[in-house]
């Protein structure tokens, strides 16, 4: 089985450099033109573009600062005329504990990663909803999924995505527009301090790319779906609920019953899996 990219234009935003280098390299010898967006702050993009078409594949340098996602796709189309998919990649980090964390540092993070992200699903929805067709890929972390010390910032910013996802992806559903998120372990530049190099040999970002790469592809159906992805191994994650405490609803329940009833509250050894908002609700008012 061989998939055919060959009529696929994909956006990767920070696709210069680590995680999104290796985005870039697998859709461009997968087949698909690919469009590196770079902050331009040195010659990685362009390297990187006269690389892959070296290499016979398709790429177009986009060096221009992440501040302005409507800029982006327009800019984007105006390379190619025509774009299929959007990867969301480019990110940084400001680390310092919560006492430490300054305002600027957490805009400054929220902007790149969050902000941005709801900016460019915005300004590409039109063009998708036209050619009833678009995939976002929005990559989060596991600092968003478990959090990290000193990464307030990144972590709300990361798990934030996958909430826009899930709302994007249902918006999406009748226009043929999917929404994806991946938390991916790969090593790159932005972690090398947290990872010593036996680490960064197993979590390469090459690794992640393909799962990626596919979330892009018109195939691929799911939608409103995070993913787990490192070392060669891929997994979906997905919500869990204990089946909690169940108190009358006709009466208020007091302060009491929680605490008398926590141990039944917090217990998974009966969980559930709700998939969506209506499913969840659905489930509380059956208790």
């Amino acid at each position: 089985m061989s998939l055919d990219f060959e009529q696929q234009t994909v956006l990767i935003t920070g696709g210069n450099r680590g995680l999104g280098r290796a985005f870039s390299k697998c859709l461009a010898a997968a087949g698909a033109e690919v469009i590196i967006h770079s902050s331009g702050r040195d010659n990685s993009g362009q390297e990187l573009t006269r690389e892959i078409i070296s290499e016979g594949g398709r790429a177009h340098n986009l060096p221009m600062p992440l501040e302005d996602g409507a800029k982006l796709i327009s800019a984007s189309l105006a390379k190619t005329s025509r774009l299929d998919a959007v990867v969301h990649s480019a990110g940084m980090v400001r680390d310092f504990s919560i006492g430490n964390l300054e305002q600027s540092d957490w805009d400054q993070v929220i902007s790149m990663h969050l902000t941005a992200a709801y900016q460019l699903a915005k300004a590409v929805w039109s063009t998708f909803r036209e050619q009833g067709f678009g995939r976002l890929v929005f990559i989060s972390s596991a600092a968003g999924l478990y959090g990290n010390f000193g990464q307030a910032n990144y972590a709300a910013a990361k798990m934030g995505l996958y909430g826009l996802c899930n709302t994007v992806a249902i918006e999406g559903e009748k226009h043929g527009i999917s929404a994806n998120t991946v938390a991916p372990w790969g090593a790159t530049d932005m972690n090398r301090k947290q990872m010593n190099e036996d680490l960064r040999s197993r979590v390469r970002a090459e690794q992640v790319a393909p799962l990626v790469a596919y979330l892009c592809h018109p195939e691929c159906q799911e939608s409103g779906s995070l993913f787990e992805a490192g070392a060669g191994r891929f997994k979906k994650m997905r919500w869990e609920s204990s089946r909690g405490l169940a108190l009358n609803p006709e009466t208020n329940p007091s302060i009491d019953d929680i605490a008398s009833g926590w141990h039944e509250l917090i217990d998974f050894s009966i969980s559930e899996h709700p998939a969506h908002i209506t499913d969840a609700l659905a489930r509380l008012l059956e208790r």
